[in-house]
């Protein structure tokens, strides 16, 4: 230790690194008036000040938050673990009553994606902030468990997050996840759904004991994918898509701050992806009309192949609104509270028909064509779902887009209205 700053001159009975240190997780040499890393790097050295010597804050030492707070509040802190986390810039007020009762007014069927981007924009206020480039430390316990427990992010949010949860073990033991078709890799699994699926069953099989190892291996195959350029051919952006998707899931909804902290390396790729989507899902939706006649029952080969078209189809759109929902949600996470696009809805489509979406064969897929309600929906406008479908007609995938927009409890409503529940 250098002379300058013995132990004796210490009050806290520790030394102190300076702060450009502490932020880069290195270890500093606390030479005075400047460390040499931050004079190689020309760097403003700063130590903190001399610790308080009066008397104890008037908060209870027993309050959680004084304890958190105070850790953050602390330029020394560091983590147990060396991870490369996320902070956001600002503790998040909760919403008040007013601003909750204008959002859950939807006297019209919508735009619903404008009211959203409205609540959450007031939902933010002056504290909203630009994803940082490099995310650096976790947030705040105070900010994240303020939004969390917010009633509009529970309204909005909420439900959807339920279902991430069950994803992993979907896709493992029913080959889906409500936004991939069970038989969408029927003929072949492309590599990087390979990789997605193993390491969801080694997540679905995490204990105590083995979880640093499980971490390890998705943020390694998770770092792999976003490695790796995207590709072009249809059918490996969306495995690709659906990997990251898979992937992302796992890391936030894991209740284990040290999966949360590497959510902001697959933020970036998703994004890419979302592009990749939209432009195949235009092209398709340009060179191929939906079919809306009936469907002949025989020859079979005429559903089979109307089946394997919708298989693929639908995928793809549920696809780019999961995608873009999960960006949605990790920004919201992060502090930016601008974070719903609304141009990626311009000429999106949507099928709503569980009835068709859970069709186990050609023949009752057909007959669900020709006999079931089936609704498509453009631009996320669900003026027409609202009017005329049945809560049975709905899937979870639709309910998830359908609460996003409108929020869980006028789509509770909605579905009692048609004699369902959520």
């Amino acid at each position: 230790m250098p002379p300058e700053r013995l132990r004796t001159s210490n009050h806290q009975g520790r030394q102190k690194s300076c702060a450009e240190c502490v932020k880069a997780k290195r270890k500093c040499d606390l030479q005075q008036p400047n460390c040499l890393r931050c004079t190689k790097q020309r760097l403003t050295c700063t130590y903190p000040p001399p610790p308080r010597t009066a008397t104890v804050a008037s908060t209870s030492p027993d309050s959680d938050e004084t304890l958190i707070d105070s850790l953050f509040d602390d330029p020394g802190f560091e983590l147990p673990f060396d991870l490369d986390i996320a902070m956001a810039p600002d503790v998040v007020a909760a919403p008040d009553v007013e601003l909750l009762e204008s959002v859950a007014d939807f006297s019209g069927p919508m735009n619903n994606l404008e009211r959203t981007n409205n609540a959450l924009r007031s939902f933010g206020g002056a504290k909203a902030h630009p994803v940082p480039t490099r995310i650096e430390r976790f947030p705040s316990a105070k900010t994240f468990s303020d939004l969390i427990a917010s009633e509009l992010f529970e309204s909005r949010v909420g439900y959807s997050l339920e279902q991430w949860k069950l994803a992993p073990r979907m896709m493992v033991e029913m080959n889906c996840t409500p936004w991939s078709h069970p038989n969408l890799y029927e003929e072949i699994m492309p590599r990087s759904m390979q990789d997605a699926f193993a390491a969801c069953a080694l997540y679905n099989s995490r204990t105590e004991a083995n979880a640093k190892f499980v971490l390890r291996h998705i943020t390694e195959r998770a770092s792999e994918l976003v490695d790796q350029p995207i590709p072009t051919l249809p059918a490996e952006v969306i495995a690709r898509a659906h990997a990251a998707l898979l992937y992302q899931v796992m890391l936030i909804c894991s209740e284990d701050i040290r999966y949360y902290g590497q959510t902001h390396t697959l933020l970036p790729h998703l994004r890419d992806l979302s592009h990749s989507l939209y432009t195949i899902v235009l092209q398709d939706q340009s060179k191929h009309e939906d079919h809306s006649g009936s469907l002949p029952l025989y020859p079979s080969s005429a559903a089979r192949m109307a089946w394997l078209s919708f298989i693929f189809r639908e995928s793809c759109r549920r696809t780019l609104l999961a995608v873009c929902q999960a960006v949605s949600i990790c920004t919201l996470l992060q502090g930016d509270f601008y974070s719903c696009n609304d141009a990626m809805a311009i000429g999106n489509r949507v099928t709503i028909s569980a009835a068709l979406w859970e069709a186990k064969s050609p023949l009752e897929f057909a007959i669900a064509w020709n006999e079931k309600n089936h609704y498509l929906v453009k631009e996320l406008n669900f003026t027409e779902v609202l009017r005329s479908a049945g809560a049975k007609d709905v899937d979870v995938f639709g309910r998830m887009m359908m609460i996003g927009l409108m929020g869980k409890d006028d789509v509770s409503a909605w579905l009692h209205s048609k004699g369902g529940k959520l």
